[in-house]
């Protein structure tokens, strides 16, 4: 009889340990917002010495990016309360001038998985540049934030 439940343990073991592990690695939280650049005067895409953000969640600005590389484009978070708008800071310079730029949005949620659990999704986006210099315009790529595999935005300098 022991021999038996040893048996039945290990068999019971080693059946429940063959399924893949439930953890959320395939990158299906919720998006970022890709922020690409462009040249004003002639559209094209163009790569920045440096770039300086800063994202306000809703107690005032808080740096994400201080890149001193050359970059040619961001990946931000957003907000994720029930706030139709994430304010983004941008500069090319430590102590330069700095543009403030609204992204404005409708969100929704959708279930992914017991691991992931739920995520947001941002539709009906549109930007509005409510301070310039140095960042001259934005124009939007793409109207939906539902993965970070597409360009969402274009500040232009």
């Amino acid at each position: 009889m022991k021999f038996f439940l040893t048996v039945l343990t290990s068999l019971l073991l080693l059946i429940s340990c063959s399924t893949d592990d439930d953890v959320c690695t395939g990158g299906e939280g919720t998006p970022r917002v890709k922020i690409k650049f462009k040249t004003f005067a002639t559209g094209k895409p163009r790569t920045l010495d440096s770039v300086f953000v800063a994202v306000d969640y809703g107690s005032g600005p808080v740096t994400v990016v201080q890149n001193t590389v050359k970059t040619d484009s961001l990946l931000l978070p957003l907000r994720v309360e029930d706030l139709p708008f994430t304010d983004i800071f941008v500069a090319t310079s430590r102590t330069g001038p700095v543009s403030h730029v609204r992204l404005n949005y409708t969100t929704s949620t959708e279930y992914v998985s017991p691991a992931c659990g739920i995520r947001r999704l941002y539709t009906g986006l549109s930007a509005d540049l409510q301070q310039p210099d140095p960042v001259l315009g934005v124009e939007t790529a793409q109207n939906e934030i539902v993965n970070e595999s597409k360009t969402h935005l274009f500040l232009l300098f």
